[in-house]
């Protein structure tokens, strides 16, 4: 339990208040304002918005690891792939989320199943839009991508 709350700062300084900021937003729409009710189009900003934070932060935590054993091309690649998936499983387990609510106190958050598929849709592209900035940023290319890819192909070592 220690080492949980003295995490908790360095999670924080790491991007971690962005998903946050985002779930307060989303709280204070779904229980303030009733704007899902009232605007269900509320929903589309906010899962987009939802994975960006997410994968800011994912891609935050990814840059404070240790660097050293590992050729850049191959990081930035890594880099990039995690934040994705890393994203759109968060995406999934957020609709994993919206089903258990549903389930255990008889509501209707997922309102269909096209629903759903549109969240977790909006949440795959909120994790690629932000990748593609990324990937400007880290100056990311096809040669890098050609590289890591030929050698996980060929089996070559790093």
């Amino acid at each position: 339990m220690r080492t949980l709350i003295k995490l908790i700062p360095r999670m924080w300084a790491l991007g971690g208040w962005a998903p946050l900021a985002i779930f307060a937003i989303h709280f204070f729409l779904s229980r303030g304002l009733d704007a899902y009710t009232v605007w269900p189009q509320t929903d589309i900003p906010m899962h987009f918005a939802g994975a960006v934070a997410m994968a800011f932060f994912l891609s935050r935590c990814f840059q404070a690891l240790p660097r050293d054993a590992v050729r850049s091309s191959r990081m930035v690649v890594l880099e990039l792939v995690l934040v994705g998936s890393l994203t759109a499983t968060a995406a999934v387990f957020w609709e994993f989320a919206e089903f258990t609510v549903d389930q255990l106190f008889a509501t209707n958050v997922q309102v269909s199943l096209a629903n759903t598929m549109k969240d977790l849709a909006l949440g795959v592209a909120g994790a690629g839009a932000f990748i593609l900035i990324r990937a400007r940023q880290l100056r990311a290319g096809g040669r890098e991508i050609r590289e890591v890819a030929s050698e996980w192909v060929g089996g070559g070592a790093a």
